[in-house]
């Protein structure tokens, strides 16, 4: 990862650290309101998802109505794909790729919504915590790009067994890195809720909203 981007999204985290240290819980509300519409109104981050889900594609060998326009890659490029993907989507390092593609897709849809409308954050703090992910978001092409170039460098993958494990090992790096990323920065900004409720004495309350455990 870029030393600027790590950068920025450490300065991003020690901002909503410092806030969050320094005001109540919002409870109200209007508050509730404007932290559920920074998530259902955000243009930018709901459609880059989409970007997670065509790697997906690619690496399943199933690109099947996708088009280079959509993937933003000539037509020549989405043939090479087309034939490499099936060549590799039995790869267990592939298979494991796509898992991972899984869990970033279940942070972003099911988990950052939850950070979001958190009350231990203001409106404020939300649209921090909403932009840091963002930023994230903004490398994902980058990302899919560079994936979709390194499988089709040979179009027919025709290489020895080392040269292939190399390949397929470094997307399969270049997407755990990114994955970590994410949950680093997801896990980070959890703490500071849980600190919040836990100098609220009001543990119970963020235990349930994260569905930590069941009520009985």
């Amino acid at each position: 990862m870029k030393t600027i981007y790590t950068i920025i999204l450490t300065s991003v985290l020690l901002i909503a650290n410092h806030q969050l240290h320094a005001q109540a819980a919002v409870s109200d509300v209007g508050a509730g309101i404007q932290r559920e519409a920074l998530w259902t109104q955000e243009k930018g981050i709901l459609s880059k998802m989409n970007w997670y889900n065509l790697l997906i594609k690619a690496l399943n060998g199933d690109i099947k109505g996708l088009t280079g326009e959509l993937l933003g890659i000539d037509q020549e490029l989405l043939d090479a794909v087309e034939n490499v993907s099936g060549l590799i989507k039995d790869y267990k390092r592939i298979q494991e790729t796509r898992q991972m593609l899984g869990k970033i897709l279940d942070i972003y849809t099911e988990k950052v919504p939850r950070l979001i409308q958190d009350h231990n954050f203001t409106p404020q703090q939300a649209a921090a915590i909403l932009q840091a992910f963002d930023i994230i978001l903004t490398d994902s092409r980058d990302l899919v790009t560079e994936v979709l170039n390194t499988i089709t460098i040979d179009k027919a993958f025709l290489m020895d067994d080392k040269a292939r494990y190399d390949v397929i090992n470094g997307i399969y790096r270049q997407v755990h890195r990114h994955y970590g990323t994410i949950c680093y920065l997801y896990n980070k900004i959890l703490y500071a809720s849980y600190m919040k409720s836990y100098q609220l004495g009001d543990l119970k309350t963020f235990a349930f909203y994260y569905s930590l455990y069941e009520t009985s």
